[in-house]
């Protein structure tokens, strides 16, 4: 009898652990977005995160942005380099709105180095392509990730494709 018993015990402290671990892998949010050591034989040279990562996509905007996480891939080839700027918004909505404000003060700043504004349909996805700095860049949403990738013409769409797939 008292060995039913403890057995009942012991069975429901198994499933009271389970389920708390259950529970918290279910609350966690993805990883991060696809940033693979190589895309189109380019190696990943560096990749900046967290704190540092927050603080230079913030730099880059001139001001706080309201991200969670932050990446900056920096790749190199034989020829040629890409970057892949990614940011986090507490939300999807935030996301559209700063994708949405960060177009309208390229577009408006006649100092910046951009021209040449297309839209672009890829899997679904819009995609805002830029030329600019001797690059091509195309800034695009994915959910809650907002993306800028810079890199030359010949990669630019591999790079796209490959992080889309990825997803």
């Amino acid at each position: 009898m008292i060995s039913i018993c403890c057995r009942n015990r012991m069975l429901n402290y198994r499933v009271w652990i389970l389920l708390a671990f259950s529970l918290a892998a279910c609350s966690r949010s993805p990883s991060g977005p696809p940033l693979d050591p190589y895309i189109e034989d380019l190696k990943l040279t560096k990749l900046v995160t967290g704190d540092e990562a927050i603080k230079a996509i913030d730099k880059l905007h001139g001001r706080p942005i309201n991200v969670v996480r932050g990446f900056i891939a920096h790749y190199e080839g034989v020829h040629d380099k890409a970057t892949i700027w990614v940011s986090e918004p507490t939300s999807q909505e935030l996301a559209q709105k700063q994708l949405a404000a960060m177009l309208h003060k390229m577009k408006s700043n006649r100092r910046l180095p951009f021209r040449n504004y297309r839209v672009l349909d890829t899997q679904g996805i819009r995609v805002i392509a830029f030329d600019g700095t001797e690059q091509i860049h195309y800034i695009f949403r994915d959910n809650k990730w907002v993306y800028w990738i810079s890199a030359d013409t010949n990669r630019i769409d591999k790079i796209l494709r490959h992080i889309l797939k990825s997803r």
